[in-house]
């Protein structure tokens, strides 16, 4: 399924990229940004079989930090991560996140499902001026994990 949500999210044709990155707790293996600024690309399927996410049993807090206390060297977005849970799992979604500010004690302050063909494109249009406060209060998604 984890093979089948990445391609999904791959195949948005508005997107086609590799967006979605597998963090493991090895910065080594992560994206790193290049000097001149050009992205870098995530995990592309189909992913090794023996992949096992070092974030299953953890909670959103967990992720929360292993994000904030990545090295700057990192490539990988400051604000937003992606969680395939249970329940997204089956039906094909991801769930998006959004960090807090640092200087609020709870670390995540939302997420919402999206459609794994949809969810590059969603996290494309995070940084435009769409109140996206509202959009959040509209679909707020609690994760199962």
């Amino acid at each position: 399924t984890l093979n089948s949500v990445l391609q999904e999210a791959h195949d948005d044709p508005s997107v086609n990229n590799w967006w979605w990155y597998l963090a493991t707790l090895d910065n080594r293996a992560a994206p790193q940004r290049k000097p001149d600024g050009t992205g870098q690309i995530g995990t592309s399927a189909p992913i090794d079989p023996s992949f096992s996410s070092p974030f299953v049993g953890k909670s959103l807090e967990d992720v929360a930090r292993w994000l904030r206390g990545k090295p700057q060297s990192v490539d990988v977005d400051d604000r937003y991560f992606g969680v395939l849970d249970k329940q997204a799992e089956k039906s094909g979604k991801i769930a998006i996140c959004r960090l807090n500010d640092p200087k609020v004690e709870k670390e995540v302050a939302w997420c919402i499902l999206r459609e794994a063909d949809y969810s590059t494109l969603f996290l494309a249009g995070l940084d435009s001026d769409l109140d996206w406060n509202e959009l959040v209060q509209l679909q707020r998604y609690t994760l199962e994990l």
